[in-house]
Parts: C-alpha cells; sequence; structure tokens
C-alpha cells in the first residue's frame, strides 16, 4: 500500500490507526467521507510510513489531505510533493485545521502560504444541548419539538438494515418536494447503506402517524465526537428536523455515553445552511485552511 490506489474498505484499518493518533474532530479525516463521496471527487489513497496519505481528483483540480498519523512529517509532506510534482501539480493541501497548520510549520518553516477557507470550518456543538435543548437560545427549536409530539404518534428507533427501505422511501419523497434532489449525495447514501456495518455507523430514524419522517446517520470521529453525515427531512412535518436531531442525541447519551460532541460538517458557503447552522448555536468551530507549498505558487 504504499502507492497511492483507489480508496477501498481494505484503508479503512489505516485510517483508524492514522486518525486515532490525531483525535481530530475536523470531518475532513472522517474515513466516511473520504469513501462515501469518492462518487463525487476521486480519491486515492497511500500509506506514507505512519502517515495516511489522501489525493483528491476533482473536477476543479487535485490537491491531497493534511498527512495525518505519527512520525516525521516532513518525509509525508515529501511524498506529496513528489506525487504532486510527477503530474506537473502545484502541491495544495485543503481542510487543514489550526493545530495541523501549526504541525506544519513546525516542521517545515516557512514552505507553506495559508488560506484560510471559511466555508469548510465546521460547526461542533454539545451532544448535551441536543439532547435537552434547554436555555433560551434553543426555545425556539424546543417549541417545534412540542408541537411535532402534540401533532403526531411519533416514535424513534435506531437506524439499522431493517429501516433502510423506510430510509428510501423518505428519500424519494425528499426529491419530490426538491425537484429531483442531488444525485451525488443520494449516490453517497445508497453507498453507505450497502455498507453499514464495516464503515461502523450509526443513525436513527423518526416515524410520525407510522411513516417515516426523518432520518440520520454518522460516524465516531476521535474519542469523543460523532460526525453527522447525513440528514433528511420531509419539509412538511414542521419539527421533524429539531426532533430527528434531538432524539439522535438522546439516543447518543443513551449508547454512547462517551460521544460528547456533534460535528455537523461545513455550510460550504450556502447562505441558508449558514443560517441553518447557526441557529443551533455551536460551542465552537474547527477552522479550515488551504496551504499551498509556496515554491509552486505561480
Amino acid at each position: 500500500m504504499s502507492d497511492f490506489q483507489p480508496i477501498s474498505l481494505q484503508h479503512k484499518p489505516f485510517f483508524d490507526e492514522a486518525l486515532a493518533w490525531e483525535d481530530s474532530k475536523s470531518s475532513s479525516d472522517s474515513f466516511g467521507n473520504v469513501f462515501l463521496w469518492d462518487i463525487l471527487c476521486r480519491r486515492n489513497v497511500a500509506v506514507l510510513g505512519k502517515r495516511l496519505g489522501i489525493e483528491y481528483l476533482c473536477s476543479r483540480g487535485a490537491f491531497y489531505a493534511y498527512p495525518s498519523g505519527r512520525g516525521d512529517l516532513a518525509p509525508a509532506v515529501n511524498a506529496l510533493r513528489a506525487r504532486a510534482a510527477e503530474h506537473a501539480r502545484p502541491l495544495y493541501l485543503e481542510g487543514v485545521t489550526a493545530p495541523q497548520r501549526a504541525a506544519l510549520e513546525a516542521a517545515l518553516p516557512g514552505r507553506f502560504r495559508f488560506f484560510e477557507a471559511r466555508d469548510d470550518a465546521d460547526y461542533i456543538y454539545s451532544v448535551e444541548s441536543f439532547a435537552t435543548l434547554a436555555g433560551k437560545k434553543l426555545h425556539g427549536k424546543r417549541n417545534f419539538c412540542n408541537r411535532f409530539e402534540a401533532a403526531h404518534d411519533w416514535h424513534y428507533e435506531v437506524l439499522s438494515p431493517a429501516g433502510f427501505d423506510d430510509c428510501r422511501s423518505l428519500l424519494q419523497s425528499w426529491d419530490a418536494e426538491k425537484n429531483g434532489g442531488n444525485a451525488e449525495e443520494n449516490e453517497a447514501i445508497k453507498r453507505m447503506f450497502q455498507y453499514w456495518d464495516e464503515l461502523g455507523m450509526t443513525g436513527g430514524i423518526l416515524y410520525a402517524d407510522g411513516k417515516p419522517a426523518a432520518f440520520t446517520a454518522g460516524e465516531r470521529l476521535g474519542s469523543d465526537t460523532i460526525d453527522v453525515h447525513f440528514e433528511k427531512a420531509l419539509d412538511d412535518l414542521p419539527g421533524a428536523y429539531p426532533m430527528i436531531a434531538r432524539e439522535f442525541a438522546r439516543h447518543l447519551q443513551k449508547d454512547f455515553p462517551e460521544i460528547r460532541y456533534l460535528n455537523r460538517e461545513e455550510d460550504m458557503g450556502i447562505p441558508g445552511l449558514r443560517k441553518a447552522k447557526e441557529e443551533w448555536y455551536p460551542m465552537f468551530m474547527i477552522d479550515k485552511f488551504t496551504a499551498l507549498w509556496q515554491e509552486d505558487e505561480a
């Protein structure tokens, strides 16, 4: 596995080992995000000593992830430089967190130029705040849940293969509401269901009056965080979104008490999505940067 190969499930154990050393809460570091979205942007993986190399080949160009893991950082970066040079590409590292930026500057001082990537910053929330919806800031979410509970005969189930067909049915309805939905996202969800156990996913499904109203799914990220990859709810059921978010948090409190944080990922610079994420009042953001090897700067 020293050469770059297309991402596959065989790489997950090395991801798990390398990322355990980082213990990062960044969604850029999750195996699920790399594996599930390979359909949108091709990803190749290599083992660089005791560090992880990830190459992204996208329509907008090629870039690399910060080489997570342990051991000397400089040789791993040099391997990425050689890979980029082999294909006459500049070396860009994307999704670099502030601690990773500091590590790059310590290992290779002055060699990278860094650019803040606000649209890629992750929103981190407390599981406790989602489970309780306590306080004035979340009173609107709490009211939506109260009205949903009063209007529907509802229940929540831990998501398992037995519920996948109900999720698919809900997704079809959601796509109809959105005039077709997102084909790449649908394919990523399909792939998630196909490899659910191998990916170590967890999630939940919300029912209202006997029909699926919402579902959510994510994976463990580091020692105390869940990366929420997908959350879908029907718009014609007001309160379904805060309900699935609340019930998933309560499910985590019960079954995974060590999980303290929810990473609900980035807003991609979409104004409506940014507003929606801000309305949940994150505990903090994980800032992201793009790093450019200065010798490659045009």
